[in-house]
């Protein structure tokens, strides 16, 4: 099979470190040895049959005689049987702590009515203290099968919760981040009435009487603050919880989109003390002002085997989402003409941010959704950046363009991290938020990105969607939503390519975080990191996709994951040699 990768972007290791790390190699057998098919991503050898590791890097890829016949007395050899070796997989957009705070909160993701919210969250109110808060998250409206019997602008009001919960102030996340919806009680303790105004950049959303619905949109959601607010024991709580759920998902790296400054605390409490497993690639936010004045004069911190957290980014949300019409267009929403969605963050305020960091080499990485919100902020950038095209700046998400945006990106350089999963969730009700024609021509543009060289790294927004990467390559590859649907896919003219897909979630999450010498294939000198799937992403067919499992997850030589599609393999050591592991 002939990879068809852009090998060319690949960088390598510089020659001195290369030399010295052969060098060192050569004088000592490897301590591990991986065994099986693997798909490398590098120039040399796109497939190989092994690899070798030794202090976390590998030291040799290739052919499985050569590589064994290295092999010592004490060295481990690891046989993938079956299971397929990719590069570890890298997650370019997620929310780690918000992942932790998930896996706490009453999981409203597969609720199919506004009724079925309130019995859950009832139940949970039950077992609870009396005046504790009670939290949710993961409810879409767009998504139920029964509408409420009360709708504003979309979205339910509160009163049947706070009929549920009356004695507990009660806060339901949206799916998307962008909204939440508290019950009574709720407001009565953070002082929302009638009387209360929307902040700038948010929606208070009030009935025809102008009494508060209980929905909050955008900043806000910053007004439940004093109900939500944590400190550094449960940042540190959060971050384990939502490492292991990452790690077991198969992604090795992530990248936390806009990290508060408690939650940077425990991420580099974590690294520091080598309680770090997953790579993290965290973003300031840039909304949250202790942290941009504890970290921007301390400078970047990178990332080193020992130490595996780094801070070299700021993120920006420019505008809403497109659930709750809050994404900033050009035109009105098609099902709601009284609105253009909304701006979050001033586009004079982006610059001013540029200018105060350029001095620090600060990466910028803008949250934009709506069309409008990613011309305005291309604008800005093509403004600062002035030719370089080097600082990486990212857009993230990207997801509606004008028919021009794409080639602004190819210009200057700037990356779009994208989630193609939000495809599969999104387009049976995105059309009608958009129109057909809209729909058609800007939404999803991942093929046009590609046919422009731009770079376009993949993530999931879990816990947004699911921390799912197989699910996400599904959704780039078929342009369907999961459940098969429709057969031929949405606008199928922007599919990625599978080897496409494969490097949005590797090479292109390693150059999008400045990291391509160090993770993103496999190839000597670099962090022997490795997703091992139960079959092979590149040939499996369509239908079977899905059916992919994690087998192993590999971070720096160590074995951090074990699933459950593992089997004992057949020995593939030649006489002589030391005796194989099973699978992982």
């Amino acid at each position: 099979m002939t990879l068809a990768f852009d090998l060319r972007r690949i960088a390598k290791k510089p020659a001195a470190f290369l030399g010295a790390f052969m060098a060192a190699a050569a004088t000592a057998a490897p301590e591990q040895i991986l065994v099986g098919r693997i798909y490398t991503l590098d120039a040399e050898v796109p497939i190989a049959e092994a690899a070798a590791v030794q202090r976390g890097l590998f030291s040799a890829v290739g052919d499985r005689d050569s590589i064994l016949a290295t092999a010592g007395p004490d060295t481990q050899i690891i046989d993938l049987g079956q299971h397929v070796g990719y590069p570890g997989f890298i997650d370019a957009h997620l929310h780690v702590a918000a992942i932790g705070s998930a896996l706490k909160r009453v999981d409203l993701t597969r609720a199919m009515s506004y009724d079925d919210i309130v019995a859950k969250m009832r139940s949970r109110a039950a077992t609870s203290p009396r005046g504790e808060l009670v939290l949710g998250r993961g409810w879409h409206q767009s998504k139920w099968e029964v509408e409420p019997d009360t709708l504003v602008q979309g979205f339910p009001d509160h009163r049947k919760l706070s009929a549920a919960v009356p004695d507990h102030p009660a806060l339901l996340e949206h799916a998307n981040g962008h909204s939440v919806l508290i019950n009574e009680k709720a407001m009565t303790v953070l002082g929302i009435n009638k009387n209360s105004r929307s902040p700038e950049g948010g929606v208070i959303v009030k009935d025809k009487a102008g009494h508060p619905t209980g929905i909050l949109h955008e900043t806000a959601i910053q007004l439940v603050a004093p109900l939500t607010r944590y400190k550094l024991d449960t940042a540190l709580d959060y971050l384990e919880l939502a490492q292991h759920h990452i790690l077991s998902s198969g992604v090795t790296s992530a990248h936390d989109a806009g990290v508060t400054q408690v939650d940077l605390e425990a991420q580099r409490i974590l690294a520091e003390r080598g309680d770090l497993t997953l790579r993290l690639y965290s973003m300031v936010d840039g909304t949250d002002a202790g942290a941009l004045q504890a970290w921007l004069p301390r400078g970047h911190l990178l990332a080193s085997e020992q130490q595996r957290l780094t801070v070299r980014s700021i993120k920006i949300q420019a505008d809403g989402a497109l659930g709750s019409r809050t994404a900033w267009l050009h035109q009105p929403y098609s099902d709601a003409s009284e609105t253009s969605g909304v701006s979050t963050y001033a586009m004079d305020d982006l610059a001013a941010l540029i200018k105060r960091t350029r001095a620090g080499s600060w990466q910028i990485n803008v949250h934009a959704i709506g069309d409008r919100a990613n011309s305005e902020v291309l604008k800005v950038f093509a403004d600062a950046l002035e030719g370089d095209r080097d600082s990486r700046f990212r857009i993230e998400h990207a997801q509606h363009l004008t028919s021009t945006d794409p080639s602004v990106f190819a210009e200057h350089g700037i990356i779009a991290s994208m989630q193609p999963i939000h495809l599969s969730s999104d387009r049976p009700w995105a059309i009608h938020r958009l129109g057909q024609v809209r729909i058609e021509e800007g939404a999803y543009m991942w093929r046009k990105f590609l046919d422009l060289g731009v770079t376009v790294a993949s993530g999931t927004d879990a816990p947004v969607e699911p921390a799912n990467p197989v699910a996400n390559f599904y959704a780039a590859v078929t342009r369907k939503q999961l459940s098969g649907q429709p057969p031929g896919g949405y606008e199928t003219g922007q599919k990625m390519g599978r080897e496409e897909a494969l490097y949005a979630m590797t090479m292109a999450g390693a150059i999008a975080a400045f990291e391509e010498a160090e993770k993103g294939s496999i190839a000597v000198g670099k962090y022997a990191d490795l997703t091992v799937l139960s079959q092979d992403i590149l040939t499996v067919p369509e239908g079977d996709l899905l059916n992919t499992r994690v087998a192993c997850v590999i971070v720096g030589g160590d074995v951090v994951f074990r699933g459950n599609a593992l089997q004992r393999q057949d020995q593939v050591a030649p006489q002589g040699q030391p005796e194989v592991s099973p699978a992982c």
